[in-house]
């Protein structure tokens, strides 16, 4: 019952933050206003545990460690977006772009410095989650000095640790973005058209896999790592846990380890084999 209502909530919430898309404000007003959205969902996701207790210890991890973060990056981001924008240089776009590698250093010190953590958020790990993300628990009182005031029927500390991560990721995408393509600039024109990645995720992972193992960038020289911010930051999707979805993959049972390849395979033979019975039929 609670998946299903939080599910829906954070929907309500995606379109929301969606509206403000399409409306014709400054881009400080559109942030002010998104941290206000985030807020108030945030208010309302707690009246909602507060109205539907945790079934059991699983339920409570699953809400710290992945519900309630998906919801709370938001709030971090845009807050984060927010003083990245108002402090930025007014004129030079060499100063522009320092300001904004200022930023991802920034963001790269923060991850080195909660290495530990990351790397378990990274590989979804499970061996810690009863500390880290039932209410309560001892290690609620760890790095304490690192995180704000936690309210303790609502928050655990490592949950507000792993929201940072995934906001921070975010970030490191819209300042990639920034730097790659352009200045503030839209790349929506008529040379680059945004695409947006509307299948599974796992079966991107499968596909950079593939590219990667083969050496199809930079003759074989580019990271694993490299190619996964690239697709990410081209389509807009989040790919932060590709080792532990490749993971997935290998030990797929009753099917073929390499499905979306298989699928893609059949897909473009069958394209071929059509196009070579119409060459023959004129």
């Amino acid at each position: 019952m609670l998946k299903k209502l939080s599910a829906d909530l954070y929907q309500q919430m995606k379109a929301d933050l969606d509206g403000l898309k399409g409306k014709e404000i400054p881009k400080s007003q559109m942030l002010k206003d998104a941290i206000l959205i985030v807020q108030k969902y945030l208010n309302e996701l707690k009246v909602l545990v507060d109205a539907n207790p945790f079934l059991d210890e699983e339920e409570e991890i699953w809400f710290f460690k992945i519900e309630k973060p998906r919801f709370y990056r938001w709030l971090i981001f845009y807050t984060e977006l927010f003083a990245i924008d108002n402090t930025k240089p007014m004129i030079g776009e060499k100063e522009l772009k320092e300001h904004y590698n200022d930023q991802m250093r920034y963001i790269n010190r923060f991850f080195r410095s909660h290495e530990f953590h990351y790397q378990y958020f990274r590989m979804d790990s499970e061996e810690l989650d009863k500390l880290y993300f039932l209410r309560g628990a001892a290690s609620d009182k760890l790095d304490m000095n690192l995180v704000p005031r936690v309210d303790p029927s609502f928050g655990t500390g490592h949950e507000y640790l792993f929201s940072n991560f995934k906001a921070y990721e975010m970030l490191q995408r819209y300042l990639s973005k920034q730097l790659t393509f352009g200045i503030d600039g839209p790349i929506e024109n008529k040379k680059h058209k945004k695409l947006t990645w509307t299948g599974e995720r796992v079966d991107l992972i499968e596909l950079v896999y593939g590219l990667w193992l083969t050496g199809q960038f930079n003759n074989g020289e580019a990271g694993l790592r490299t190619i996964v911010e690239v697709f990410q930051g081209m389509f807009d999707v989040d790919l932060n846990r590709y080792a532990s979805r490749f993971s997935q993959i290998k030990q797929r049972k009753g099917m073929s380890k390499t499905k979306f390849l298989d699928q893609m395979r059949d897909a473009l033979q069958k394209q071929i084999y059509d196009w070579e019975g119409e060459i023959k039929g004129k």
